[in-house]
């Protein structure tokens, strides 16, 4: 039989041609489709989140259009008579009263319009630190003198601006009496004399940029997406970091962190147009993208980060496609050689080169695979929490929703871990030992404290150890020593990794309540430089790779049995995560290299010159076969033992191998010596089994790769 297909080397070599031909279209296909459909999801992406800038420039714009709506019909009433002066105070109030988001509103006349006998007079209606409103009735100074370019100027760019400008936004500023700062709109106001308008005076009103930075903080930017407002200056209107809010301008922020991009969109966006930049964001350290945009009937700009990551591609999914194109060109690579070669002449050394090649080929695709797999892993269903700015944009996104759903916003408790031992008494469980932190304000009488809902056993040291009160809030500490359920899964042994995961409940269930990373409590919270986590912690084989804050959207299917949970139907839970990857150096050490070398002496057995018909040589297989599967028992018991296993490792995928290969040669044994003239041995002394051992060996195990790291 192998000599009837060697009969016809021409029709072989059309065939390998073909099927190159055919794998090279293939291939060119698969990369084709796979750059396409990148490309397309990239896009679909970047339209998704340049959709989700717009519409939030759009959110701003409107609610600001009803803003200055409001100055707009006062100044209109105003002109047109239809609001007497007299009525100025009670129309102040109704208005004030009617939209309690604003912060201020104002009527400031033109010197001797109010009264002839008054030279200026002004009524300021606005909200006082305690949420009250307040009124400010006459002038406090002369806001008729006109600002200059000296460092004395009169501050009244506000009242001069819209007086001579028309209807405009002012730059923000600090009101004494409200102890905020404030951006303001003006427009003027206008009496007939002699049939000539003549400018009157200005009404102003007022709204916080602390109410700002909420209305940003509260679009719909993702899990982890922030944005920031500008003024035609360039001076920041709503940021995440506070304190650049109304101090710095975003020329002077770029300048401060290099960022030259960052000022010329601004500068483009300030002038009207759709910028979009790629970026590493300075604040959360995440490749992002960059959207300004300029906020309609306002000279103000948007600017949205957003994190790519929110918008990749689904990893599993990217594998797959990444493996088959590799196997494609494996396998055109294979043909490649065998052309090369000359494997359709038949020639023992071509035979040979290609079993080789298969081999090679073969083991480059196992490591190919670890990496891809250890490359496009990660958890899902959990948002990272690196950065303030991820922390804030996510709360306030879920505080949104609370408030729609529950009527209320969560009472925010900051929770802080340090873990300073951490050891594996059994392959489903953690021991943990170290310090939980938390601060609740003074004023607030929920009950205190956490639950840790994976702890079990009885032994477990959960103790108060220091609490005092700092300015307006009580620290307490406890240190801990619990022993906590893990979901390990030990199935991709040697190459699994360990999430040690502490979940953090409060202890309060009938609150309203959300615990939040207390970020400020770490000198550097960046996932690498492992926050939370003793430099000294060290477990054997395992190396501590990052840790951070996360939350996880939890969904009960039960009020356990309280009222006030009814509208409790997702929850974030606070967890903090320890990544740990296994050393592979000592299992490869200790369970690979005795498989490599038992299969390895098969080899050599198989390839050693046999006597066919000579029942000695079946005696002397079996002999050999039982030394050797003694040797493959003993150390494949000893990793199950090692991690204790339930199902079946990676790794005991070989040792599954070596018992069949072990069986595989007793039989090859058999039928040469009771079958000598079977073709499968009899072709030039056994070459076909000796040619098919390592790639049958290696192909099984790449299969097996495949399953547990790709398909599975």
């Amino acid at each position: 039989m192998m000599r009837s297909w060697l009969r016809w080397p021409r029709l072989l070599a059309v065939i390998l041609v073909t099927l190159a031909v055919i794998l090279g279209v293939l291939l060119v296909a698969l990369i084709a489709h796979y750059n396409s459909q990148r490309d397309q999801l990239l896009q679909q992406a970047f339209s998704s989140a340049q959709t989700q800038a717009f519409d939030a420039a759009r959110t701003i714009s409107s609610t600001f259009a009803d803003v200055m709506a409001i100055a707009s019909d006062v100044s209109f009433d105003l002109t047109t008579g239809d609001l007497p002066y007299a009525d100025i105070t009670e129309r102040l109030y109704d208005e004030v009263e009617a939209h309690p988001d604003i912060d201020g509103l104002a009527i400031t006349f033109q010197p001797f319009v109010y009264d002839p006998a008054e030279p200026l007079y002004q009524e300021y209606i606005y909200k006082t630190p305690e949420g009250t409103f307040d009124t400010l009735i006459g002038a406090s100074y002369d806001y008729s003198q006109p600002p200059t370019d000296a460092p004395d100027s009169p501050q009244t760019a506000w009242y001069h601006g819209p007086l001579n400008n028309g209807p405009m936004w002012n730059e923000p500023f600090f009101a004494t009496g409200a102890q905020k700062v404030l951006i303001e709109f003006g427009i003027p106001f206008y009496q007939e004399i002699d049939d000539e308008r003549i400018a009157a005076g200005v009404v102003t009103i007022d709204y916080s940029v602390a109410d700002m930075r909420d209305l940003v903080a509260g679009l719909n930017l993702g899990a982890t997406g922030y944005g920031f407002v500008i003024s035609p200056s360039g001076t920041i209107l709503a940021h995440p970091v506070p304190d650049l809010v109304a101090t710095q301008t975003i020329f002077d922020y770029a300048e401060s962190i290099d960022n030259e991009t960052l000022a010329d969109a601004s500068q483009r966006a300030l002038a009207g147009e759709q910028v979009t930049l790629e970026l590493v964001d300075n604040l959360t350290g995440e490749a992002s993208w960059l959207f300004m945009e300029p906020v309609p009937m306002t000279d103000w700009a948007l600017g949205v980060v957003l994190n790519r990551a929110e918008y990749a591609p689904d990893s599993k999914q990217t594998l797959r496609e990444q493996t088959t194109i590799l196997l494609v060109a494996a396998v055109l690579l294979l043909i490649a050689i065998s052309l090369l070669v000359r494997l359709h002449r038949g020639r023992r050394r071509a035979l040979w080169a290609v079993s080789v090649a298969f081999s090679l080929i073969g083991i480059v695709l196992i490591v190919a695979v670890w990496y891809l797999a250890d490359l496009w892993s990660g958890p899902s269903g959990v948002i990272k929490i690196t950065s303030q700015t991820a922390l804030d944009s996510y709360l306030t996104n879920y505080e949104e929703r609370s408030q729609i759903a529950n009527g209320e916003r969560p009472l925010r408790v900051p929770t802080g871990v340090f873990v300073q031992a951490v050891q594996f008494p059994d392959p489903m469980s953690v021991t943990v030992n170290g310090y939980i932190w938390q601060r609740y304000p003074v004023d607030s009488d929920v009950p205190r404290g956490f639950s840790l809902p994976q702890r079990i056993g009885e032994e477990a040291t959960l103790e108060e150890v220091h609490r005092e009160v700092q300015d307006d809030e009580e620290l307490i500490i406890w240190y801990i020593g619990v022993t906590l359920r893990q979901l390990f899964d030990p199935q991709r042994y040697p190459f699994d990794s360990r999430d040690v995961t502490i979940r953090l409940m409060p202890m309060a269930l009938a609150e309203n309540i959300v615990l939040t990373p207390d970020l400020e409590s770490y000198a550097l919270v960046s996932p690498g430089l492992l926050p939370g986590l003793d430099i000294d912690v060290g477990v054997n084989n395992w190396n501590m790779e990052n840790s951070a804050f996360s939350y996880a959207e939890v969904t009960y299917n039960s009020t356990l049995g309280l009222s006030q949970r009814a509208n409790y139907t997702q929850l974030p839970e606070l967890r903090f995560t320890i990544a740990a990857q296994r050393y592979v150096i000592g299992p490869f050490i200790a369970y690979l290299l005795p498989g490599m070398v038992a299969a390895m002496m098969l080899f050599a057995f198989l390839v050693n010159e046999h006597d066919p018909g000579e029942k000695a040589e079946l005696s002397e297989a079996l002999n050999y076969a039982a030394a050797l599967f003694f040797v493959i028992a003993v150390a494949h018991t000893a990793l199950r033992d090692g991690i204790a296993a339930v199902g079946l490792t990676y790794l005991e995928h070989l040792y599954i191998l070596l018992y069949i290969t072990i069986i595989a040669i007793g039989l090859n044994t058999y039928v040469l010596v009771k079958q000598p003239k079977a073709w499968i041995v009899q072709y030039q002394n056994n070459l076909i089994v000796k040619l098919l051992f390592w790639p049958m060996l290696i192909g099984a195990l790449l299969v097996s790769t495949l399953a547990v790291f790709v398909y599975g």
